[in-house]
């Protein structure tokens, strides 16, 4: 059985194998595949013979090297495909080993991130390591009512000087494996509405809210929470059920009565919140499995 690194000239055979699968699992969008390519952190299986055919693929995206202050460098499986031909006895887990193996053999420091619950999958990255850690549960509401609003702090619009200390409050309200990067937090203020809640001038949470209209049918507009963290310093105060009852207020009035969020399942205080405010578990939930790679 002969397993190898990738190469961006391999997209035509990986191309075949979405086409002509028997499991497979996308995390990505089929554009971003060739990017995974001809890098650490992607391994194909081959076929015997003359074809150059290929029996599985399994690609992790590169650690970023600006990971959350407290964090490994993270990287996420994006893509795990097993064909419909394949030699006797494969199965993923000797590609996750040369995918793993090439990210060891940059030296650096990563934490691996697995986020499924195909029981094809599972098997194989427990057997190279991977620890189920967690779920991440999935929330939504659909009511039209709008909850209580109770004014605990000053809400308002986040300030482009306050970033800074955004990053900073985020750090301190999620445990590492939580923790979003400086550079995502970052697009996340550009790509979000972002609500912040001061109390007597300093930065005590915020909320960031996505919305996603649809040109057809008004009923199918739903929004995204896409993040709520309250500074550990002012929890229990009522300001993450302020700020989440604003955001829920802001979806509505743009039309948006379907709002979705998720949240780990080792929160339950959040799952709480979530619950008083009528959000209703959606789906099922997914493990979160973690491999942590070696420590610099």
């Amino acid at each position: 059985m002969t397993i190898r690194t990738t190469f961006p000239t391999d997209l035509p055979a990986i191309r075949r194998l979405l086409q002509e699968n028997r499991h497979s699992f996308l995390a990505c969008g089929l554009e971003d595949v060739p990017d995974l390519l001809g890098k650490a952190g992607a391994a194909l299986g081959l076929l015997p013979g003359e074809e150059a055919g290929v029996w599985g693929f399994v690609a992790f995206d590169a650690p970023a090297r600006n990971a959350a202050a407290g964090s490994l460098p993270d990287g996420a499986l994006r893509v795990a495909l097993i064909g419909r031909q394949t030699p006797d006895g494969a199965s993923l887990a000797p590609l996750i080993s040369q995918a793993i193996a090439s990210l060891h053999a940059t030296g650096q420091p990563f934490q691996l991130t697995a986020l499924t619950g195909e029981g094809w999958l599972a098997g194989s990255l427990a057997a190279q390591g991977f620890v189920l850690t967690d779920h991440l549960c999935f929330y939504q509401r659909t009511r039209h009512n709008l909850p209580e609003s109770r004014t605990r702090g000053l809400l308002r619009p986040l300030r482009q000087d306050e970033i800074a200390g955004l990053i900073v409050l985020d750090r301190l309200a999620f445990p590492p494996l939580w923790r979003m990067s400086e550079a995502e937090l970052w697009e996340l203020c550009f790509t979000c509405r972002v609500q912040a809640a001061a109390v007597d001038g300093q930065l005590a949470g915020y909320a960031a809210l996505s919305l996603h209209p649809t040109a057809d049918r008004q009923d199918d507009n739903q929004a995204q929470l896409s993040r709520l963290a309250v500074h550990p310093d002012f929890q229990g105060r009522g300001i993450g059920r302020q700020l989440l009852s604003e955001s829920i207020a802001y979806a509505h009035a743009q039309g948006c009565y379907r709002i979705l969020l998720n949240t780990p399942e080792s929160n339950p205080t959040a799952q709480h919140l979530y619950e008083s405010l009528h959000f209703r578990r959606h789906g099922a939930r997914v493990p979160v499995w973690v491999y942590c790679g070696p420590s610099g």
